[in-house]
């Protein structure tokens, strides 16, 4: 069973204040997130030649859906395949992203034998390519997770199939965790928990968190000490923004679990070593942001999983690489990514979390090639990942100081649904000295284009709109001589 939330932490009630360093080496974050709502569903089973079949399958494209809607399928694989269905009615009561986490170990490991896992509105066995709103885009023999999105009320069907004839591809035993999902949105500070991140800076001289509501009004916070990295998050899974700071003197975090007396009501985390790098986000899709290092010295990210109280260590990057985290592969999970220099240009490594061994972003697509580093913006550039295409994975980004563009792949274009289709895509939105701060303001669950700029103290906010870009705002917040914190990025050039 899921949602047993524990945590090796200690709460001390002190008052911290004075002022919070001003770092040149802020992360950058993005991730579609949402809170697990009730008791997951386990169900377990097996695929003989005895079982069901169905006309056709699924291709196998490489495209996973996600919970933002939309399930693109290739042609259909003709053939006669045995499956096993099951019903379900999202008993929410609100629209619900479904997550199916799949273990397929128990089918023995050959090309006859492996899976897959696919949800339908409404299953016909004679039109199997029909009314399919989840899938994974491959077939697996270990495991992996699908995720898509389910109105109110609404029933659906599982379907676990072989991938070879019916007779000859079984399974001798499978197993599937099926959890409902609410309250998504895109990551970023969002105080007031309606979806929509709230113009956020932090003031060193008074030490001061200041917010600018999208609720309406505005807040202002005391919480840290000097030297402290801003860490913010959702680390107790209530859909609202904790203030949080990594102190790498003692090499402990520090998070509030108190919105209207955040210095009053301090959790505290000792996690790290000296030189290491905080690199926050969900990476258990619990609903919660877990506390985790990347460090520089061996390339290992160290991540305390907020919901088992568990360590997770995985080895991904070298000496020099910068943590870019998000979650590329849209199963909610975080995962693990760098960017490296070389030759003038990024060089992204992307360790997907989806699938047994994870695979590189870009499987499916036309360019870049499945399995290869991909090289995108330069290193006068900073790396500002996040949703823009609104497909509920993160894009490859960045922002060009230069000429004030955002350059990004969309990881919604793959040669599967959108054949000739060039995945690049840019924007023009900010000037040289301009911070970066992208974030959802508007709650279109896509990242906007957004900037901070020190000149003047106003943050320039293109409005996604679901894609039209039609509307913009320009709140004056803030000063030269603040640093902005809602969207907290990655300095690449200090």
């Amino acid at each position: 069973m899921q949602n047993k939330k524990a945590a090796v932490r200690g709460v001390v009630s002190v008052v911290l204040f004075g002022v919070l360093f001003l770092m040149a080496n802020q992360l950058a974050f993005s991730q579609y997130v949402c809170q697990p709502n009730g008791t997951a569903i386990v169900q377990t089973g097996s695929i003989a030649g005895t079982d069901p079949t169905q006309t056709s399958r699924i291709n196998r494209d490489g495209v996973p859906s996600s919970c933002t809607g939309g399930a693109p399928t290739a042609a259909p694989i003709a053939g006669t395949f045995s499956y096993d269905a099951y019903n379900y009615t999202n008993p929410t009561g609100q629209d619900a992203c479904v997550t199916v986490e799949y273990d397929m170990t128990g089918c023995g490991g050959t090309t006859n034998n492996s899976t897959q896992v696919d949800a339908y509105s409404t299953f016909d066995p004679a039109n199997a390519n029909t009314n399919v709103i989840g899938k994974p885009g491959f077939s697996t023999v270990a495991t992996g997770t699908l995720s898509f999105r389910v109105a109110a009320g609404a029933s659906f069907t599982i379907v676990v199939h072989g991938v070879a004839t019916a007779g000859t591809g079984v399974c001798a035993a499978y197993t599937y965790k099926l959890t409902y999902r609410t309250g998504c949105r895109q990551a970023g500070y969002d105080r007031s928990n309606d979806g929509k991140a709230d113009p956020t800076y932090y003031r060193p001289s008074t030490g001061t968190w200041n917010v600018l509501n999208s609720a309406g009004g505005t807040n202002s916070l005391l919480f840290g000490l000097s030297g402290d990295i801003v860490t913010p998050g959702d680390y107790t899974g209530d859909g609202q923004t904790d203030v949080s700071t990594y102190r790498p003197t003692a090499n402990t975090w520090f998070y509030s679990t108190s919105q209207s007396s955040p210095q009053t009501n301090v959790t505290y985390v000792p996690w790290g070593a000296s030189g290491d790098v905080p690199v926050p986000n969900d990476y258990d899709k619990d609903g919660k942001t877990d506390v985790a290092v990347f460090r520089p010295s061996n390339g290992t990210w160290y991540v305390l999983r907020s919901a088992t109280s568990t360590v997770q260590y995985q080895t991904w990057g070298v000496s020099g690489d910068i943590p870019v985290t998000g979650d590329y592969d849209g199963d909610l999970s975080g995962d693990f990514a760098v960017v490296r220099a070389s030759g003038g240009q990024w060089q992204w490594y992307i360790l997907n979390s989806n699938f047994a061994n994870g695979f590189i972003y870009g499987c499916g697509t036309t360019t870049p090639l499945c399995g290869a580093a991909i090289p995108w913006g330069l290193t006068t550039d900073r790396v500002v990942s996040g949703d823009f295409d609104g497909d509920a994975r993160t894009d490859v980004a960045v922002f060009r100081p230069s000429d004030g563009s955002w350059q990004y792949l969309r990881s919604s274009v793959t040669a599967a649904n959108a054949p000739g289709a060039t995945a690049a895509a840019g924007f023009a939105w900010g000037l040289t000295g301009d911070i970066p701060q992208p974030a959802d303001y508007d709650g279109d669950k896509r990242t906007d284009f957004a900037v901070f700029r020190p000149s003047s103290g106003t943050w320039y906010i293109s409005n996604s709109n679901n894609g039209t870009y039609n509307t913009y705002t320009a709140p004056v917040w803030g000063t030269s001589t603040d640093q902005p914190a809602t969207s907290p990025y990655l300095e690449t050039n200090p």
